[in-house]
């Protein structure tokens, strides 16, 4: 098949005991990393469209228990594999994957472990002796890749950060207001120089995404040297293979993927942000910018605006209101796609994990994935507000008197009393590290109840068997 000449699944198994070489993409979204991949895929690269199974099970490990244990460590690999089984773009080289041969893969007990053994499986089944995965963010999981992999290398994926801003805004997914688009591009630029800095040149190739939509085949042969594979002229047909072919039909949010490269892609922010959005994401990122080599446009170096608590709380409400809208704009069937592989995530929730599958995927649909940073505040005590966060990754204090009285961490729960009861909140609660939370609005709840009352119910049900067990608890305690 035209564009696909790499895969051949008859190599899987005289390659079983072969050395793979591990490749990592960093960066931001929305900077080319599905380009990139697929480029990578016709120069004999097994490069498959992530189910970020470390950034979205790494946190999540704790709550499985002592790995040591056979049962707990056969639910972990199970529900990884079932991870990359459901994703939107499907892995059809391994569908479905299996388990055995993945845990008989990992050298040991942990995700990192388990993501190596699938990548491998996978990259076998192509006939390949590299594999490269795009999960962007594992600048943040540096120390687990270095000492689990040999010598893996890293391809640092960047973009302007304006144009990712405005690409963030017209998509259905990421954030959308251009101060937390800045501030979470500006944070991983410096966290992927970072990793530039630890592991060396001879593993940390730079690649900016205007030079590679401008002048593709010097930075792809470049690319190629520093991967030490041939360079193929079909990296350049990309859109003819049928990975991409498979992407675009995936989501709305890959379409270009399956078109000739787009060479005049970049500065689009010129037009499509208000002057406004260009100086908060150069008053935000602007040191980032910078280093890059980008060029400001409005606000000069040490003119940068400082926003005030009151403007941060207006641009949360904003984004809180233009994520909705794109994700009521999201295609249904897509929708479903990522609702089912995202149930693994809230299975892991305590009070959900009772729920069927489909009751899961169900409740997904209800739900607002939120990533919030350290040190901003969910709660406040004596609010009316009435949402209800379920913590999948990171760390939240409940505040009282200015002092942290609990720490509540994946698999938990905050908000319930308010939520269900409608008084004011009477504690604050304040994320004590990076979070990644699920939000049920109270909304939500109420067209929940309308539209699905038996979940509904099963919800408020599970919960309040939660309270009362914590109010035993906590009565035991007092004596």
């Amino acid at each position: 098949m035209e564009g696909d000449a790499h895969i051949n699944t008859q190599a899987a198994f005289s390659m079983t005991n072969s050395t793979i070489a591990p490749c990592f993409i960093i960066g931001e979204q929305r900077s080319g990393s599905n380009l990139l991949r697929l480029m990578l895929s016709q120069a004999g690269i097994a490069a498959p469209h992530p189910p970020h199974i470390i950034t979205r099970m790494s946190k999540l490990e704790s709550s499985y228990g002592d790995l040591r244990m056979d049962l707990n460590w056969e639910q972990l690999v199970e529900d990884v594999c079932t991870l990359v089984d459901r994703n939107p773009v499907t892995w059809s080289e391994v569908f479905p994957l299996d388990r055995a041969a993945v845990q008989g893969g990992c050298r040991e007990r942990s995700t990192v472990a388990i993501f190596g053994a699938i990548m491998d499986l996978y990259a076998r089944a192509r006939g390949a002796s590299m594999w490269a995965c795009k999960s962007m963010q594992y600048s943040h999981f540096v120390e687990n890749l270095e000492s689990y992999f040999e010598a893996p290398r890293y391809i640092y994926l960047y973009r302007d950060g304006r144009d990712v801003s405005l690409s963030f805004k017209r998509a259905v997914v990421g954030e959308k207001h251009p101060y937390f688009v800045a501030q979470r591009w500006a944070q991983l630029q410096d966290a992927a120089a970072a990793v530039g800095e630890r592991v060396g040149s001879e593993r940390f190739f730079p690649l900016c995404y205007e030079e590679l939509t401008s002048n593709p085949e010097p930075v792809l042969r470049a690319l190629t040297d520093f991967l030490g594979v041939p360079f193929q002229k079909s990296m350049l047909d990309f859109h003819k293979s049928r990975d991409a072919r498979s992407a675009s039909g995936s989501s709305q949010l890959w379409q270009n993927v399956s078109r000739p490269l787009m060479k005049n892609n970049s500065r689009k922010f010129l037009k499509g942000l208000s002057r406004e959005e260009i100086e908060i994401v150069e008053s935000v990122a602007g040191p980032a910018l910078d280093r890059l080599g980008y060029e400001r446009v409005h606000v000069p170096v040490g003119e940068e605006r400082a926003f005030s608590a009151e403007e941060i709380a207006s641009f949360e409400r904003i984004n809180t209101s233009l994520k909705r809208t794109r994700r009521g704009e999201m295609d249904t069937e897509d929708l479903e796609r990522r609702a089912n592989q995202l149930s693994v995530l809230t299975q892991r929730v305590r009070y959900l994990c009772d729920l069927s599958h489909d009751n899961l995927v169900h409740l997904q649909s209800y739900l607002r994935e939120q990533h919030i940073g350290e040190g901003i505040d969910l709660i406040e005590a004596g609010e009316t507000e009435r949402h209800l966060f379920f913590v999948i990754e990171g760390f939240v204090d409940v505040i009282h008197d200015g002092r942290a009285i609990a720490r509540i961490g994946p698999g938990e729960c905050v908000g319930e009393i308010g939520s269900i009861a409608g008084v004011p909140r009477t504690r604050s609660v304040r994320t004590a590290s990076p979070a990644r939370l699920f939000v049920l609005e109270r909304e939500r709840l109420e067209h929940m109840m309308n539209e699905r009352p038996r979940l509904a119910m099963r919800l408020v049900f599970s919960i309040c068997q939660h309270l009362a067990t914590r109010l035993a608890v906590l009565s035991a305690e007092i004596g």
